[in-house]
Parts: C-alpha cells; sequence; structure tokens
C-alpha cells in the first residue's frame, strides 16, 4: 500500500444491477491481479442472506467475464464482509462503521440510486466512519441546483480533493487511447483546428431499449443519461486546449475550460425522439413524454472551434450498437491534373465502444488506367495490441490506489449541467421513431449535407 492508497473497499448497492454488471467483475480482475483492497464491505438490502448474496457474485462474475477461476473468486469472498439493511438506516450505517472501524482511508462507493444519496450521505456523516474518499456514481445530480446541493451534502462528510465523481467513459482505454492520439503526435495537433477540421460528430446508439429499466429510465432520459455526462466529457477531450503540462490534474482543468466556452443547447437545434413501444415498457408511463433518443448541435465560443458544428446523437432502439466520434477534416482544394473526381473527405473515426480502436480515411490513387483517387483505411484495433481492462476495473483501482485522474471535476459537472439546462426545459412530446431505425428523420436536418456518419 502506498500512502495514497486505502485498504478497504465499502459498496453501497452491493446487490444492485450496476454491482453485478460491472463492479464485481471489476473487483474480481482486480483479484487476479492481487490488486484488490484487502477487505470489502459489502451493503445490500434485506432478502439475500449470506449464502444467496455468495451465489450472485459468483454468477455476476461467471455471467460478465466467463469460465471464471474458482480460487479467485473465494479468495475476494473470503475478504468480504456483508451487511444487509437500508443505507439510510443510522443502524446500517453503524455495522458498516464497526467492519471498517481499523481500515486506513477506505473509499466509499454510492452504487445506489440517486435518490437514496443525500440520506445517505446524511446517515455516513452521524456515525463516526474512518476518514476517507466516496466515490460517486453518474448522474451527479439531476440539474445544475441538485449536483451543487448534492456537493455540499458530500462536502460536510468528506474533504473536496476525496470526492471522486465518476463517469465510465474516463476509465475506457480507447477513450484514453483518443487523447494519445491527439496529444502523442504532433502531426495531428498542428492540424485540430477549425482550419483544417470541418465537423465532429459524436454517437452513442443501442440496439436494446430500456428494458427492465423503464421506472428509472422516466426519471432520466437519454440527455440526462448519456449527453450530459459521456457525450459532454468526449466534447471536452476533443475540444481542450494542450494542458500546460502531462499531470492529470491539467488535463481534468483543460476540459473544464473547453466545456465552459460550449455555448448552452439551442432548442432549435434540437430533436428529441422516443423508440415505438417505449410506453409499453414496465414502469414507464402510458402518456410518458421521456426522450430515447437526442441529437443537438453545439457550437463553442473558442478561437480553435469558430464555425466547426459538434454535432451529437444518442438514442436506444437504434440500428446498431456503438460509440464513435467522427472527425471530419475539411476537404482537399483542388483536384489532381489526372483527374475529374473530387478526393473523399479525410476522416479520423475513434471505437469507444467493446472494440476499441481508430480508423484513419485517407486518400490514394485508384490502380489501374482510371486514376481516381480512393478512400483507404489505416485501421488501429486496441484489442489485437494487447489484453485490455474494463472501464470499471481501472476505476475501481485508482479509487483504491489514491489517483485521481479518472475522475471528474466539480466545474465539468456544473459546465455540463449549464450547457444541456435549456434542453431539460423542453417539454414537447419527443418524436416517434421504429426500433432498428436512426431515430427520427427529422434529425437528418442537423447534420448537413453531409449527413450523419453512420458508425461502423
Amino acid at each position: 500500500m502506498t500512502d495514497a492508497s486505502s485498504d478497504a473497499l465499502v459498496l453501497f448497492g452491493a446487490t444492485g444491477d450496476l454491482a453485478r454488471r460491472k463492479l464485481w467483475p471489476a473487483l474480481y480482475r482486480l483479484s487476479l491481479s492481487e490488486r484488490c483492497a484487502p477487505l470489502i464491505v459489502a451493503v445490500g438490502l434485506p432478502g439475500l442472506g449470506r449464502e444467496g448474496f455468495e451465489k450472485f457474485v459468483a454468477s455476476a462474475v461467471h455471467d460478465m467475464c466467463g469460465p471464471s477461476d474458482g480460487t479467485t473468486v473465494h479468495r475476494l469472498l473470503a475478504r468480504t464482509c456483508y451487511i444487509e439493511g437500508d443505507t439510510e438506516q443510522h443502524g446500517t450505517m453503524a455495522d458498516v462503521a464497526l467492519a471498517v472501524r481499523d481500515a486506513d482511508r477506505p473509499v466509499y462507493f454510492l452504487g445506489i440510486p440517486p435518490p437514496l444519496a443525500t440520506g445517505t450521505i446524511a446517515t455516513m456523516g452521524s456515525v463516526r466512519l474512518p476518514p476517507g474518499s466516496v466515490l460517486v456514481e453518474k448522474p451527479f445530480g439531476n440539474d445544475l441546483d441538485s449536483a451543487r446541493t448534492l456537493n455540499e451534502s458530500l462536502l460536510k462528510v468528506f474533504s473536496a480533493d476525496c470526492v471522486l465523481r465518476m463517469d465510465h467513459y474516463l476509465g475506457k482505454e480507447a477513450v484514453e487511447n483518443l487523447l494519445a492520439f491527439r496529444f502523442c503526435n504532433p502531426f495531428l495537433e498542428s492540424a485540430w483546428d477549425r482550419n483544417s477540421i470541418s465537423r465532429v460528430q459524436i454517437t452513442h446508439c443501442e440496439i436494446r431499449g430500456v428494458d427492465t429499466r423503464g421506472s428509472l429510465y422516466e426519471e432520466i432520459g437519454a440527455v440526462r443519461d448519456v449527453v450530459q455526462s459521456h457525450l459532454l466529457q468526449l466534447v471536452g477531450i476533443v475540444a481542450m486546449e494542450r494542458p500546460a503540462d502531462g499531470t492529470a490534474e491539467a488535463f481534468r482543468e483543460r476540459i473544464a475550460q473547453a466545456l465552459a466556452r460550449v455555448r448552452p443547447v439551442d432548442p432549435g437545434q434540437l430533436v428529441r425522439g422516443q423508440y415505438a413501444g417505449y410506453r409499453a415498457e414496465a414502469g414507464v408511463a402510458p402518456a410518458s413524454t421521456v426522450e430515447t433518443y437526442a441529437a443537438l448541435r453545439l457550437d463553442i465560443d473558442a478561437e480553435r472551434w469558430r464555425g466547426v458544428p459538434f454535432l451529437l446523437r444518442s438514442g436506444k432502439g437504434l440500428a446498431a450498437t456503438a460509440i464513435e466520434v467522427v472527425v471530419d477534416f475539411a476537404p482537399a482544394e483542388h483536384r489532381l491534373w489526372f483527374t475529374h473526381e473530387d478526393p473523399a473527405p479525410t476522416r479520423l473515426r475513434f471505437r469507444l465502444g467493446s472494440h476499441g480502436g481508430a480508423v484513419l480515411t485517407v486518400n490514394a490513387r485508384r490502380p489501374g488506367a482510371d486514376p481516381g483517387p480512393m478512400p483507404v483505411d489505416l485501421d488501429f484495433d486496441l484489442q489485437a495490441a494487447g489484453t485490455s481492462w474494463e472501464a470499471y476495473t481501472h476505476l475501481l483501482a485508482d479509487a483504491i490506489q489514491g489517483r485521481t485522474g479518472r475522475f471528474v471535476s466539480m466545474r465539468t459537472v456544473e459546465e455540463s449541467w449549464r450547457i444541456v439546462a435549456p434542453a431539460l426545459e423542453v417539454r414537447d412530446a419527443p418524436l416517434p421513431y421504429p426500433r432498428g431505425s436512426w431515430g427520427p428523420e427529422e434529425s437528418a436536418g442537423l447534420a448537413g449535407d453531409g449527413g450523419w456518419c453512420a458508425p461502423l
């Protein structure tokens, strides 16, 4: 353990969906590499019992990681203290305090629904918990005012530098690959502005609908769920100026500065949609006006990006599942003397989903007697380069080891809510679209003549 590292991890919400899909698989991977905290305190809702809890963890690891090493799963469970109870109740928190009484700088993970966060934090402050850091899952608040209220409640219990705001996109290796491409290749950085780039598109699309999360999604919608957090983080990374140095804090500050220059969403440049059948999903209101799709244009008041549109879209029930950032470069000004064809736009595409990587599309001479320009893809496959870690594995390891670079600053949270505030005030019914499509037809107009770039 280093001076800044923690020897205990407390998981509030240890038997929820997030824990099943992400947290226990991540802790299993950390156990494989012997980087897991020596003590885990798992706090779940009553009903499972210790035996049921162990089956839950083993099933989660098997379902999300494939065939698992039984010895590692056993070792993970052996270091886990399981507590059942309501996180807003003093008795439950007193049991947690007893379990971590000898711990040094515990990490407290709030993997609970947002409505329970404030009450849980207040209860944490009412007992003698060892001082440590708190890890808060997104969304951080429901709007700008609630985000500030949540932050104030956290600062009553934790010091400011111990509040870790989590957006799992910042734990993605493919997102850090975007940073590496931009700042480790001087030729690319020199072309990263309005003189060379014509537009930026950011897409987060899913084939699946809301599944069993209908009641939760009714409180969030696509703008809060993805645009305010994930997509604006990517806008900040693409638009940021070069940091003053290579420290994590310098990068975090540049992202916040970039978002500070983004104009609030213009409702006239926003298209909200809802897939057919959403209102029949479990937990969804029969007359729901919650958007399952959002497409918008953003403009940035910075010399580097003046006139360059940033086009964002996110939706469920669409034609593909993908996460991409696509940077289109300005077209060549002249044709070659031996052809009458215009070259295709040079395009840099970052794949940020499960199959991460990057594709640079450039122009080359077509072989043979018809020598026009043809597009050629220079493809980098992140998976082929080596074994990667999933985002939550990185983020939990960072929290345990006291590293803060992959977490979101409060200033970034505030700027993100400021940007989407006008979109949250729109009360019009969202436009319908069929499942398996690319959303409402009206969204095509946002992208202009070039249209939306279909994900790979």
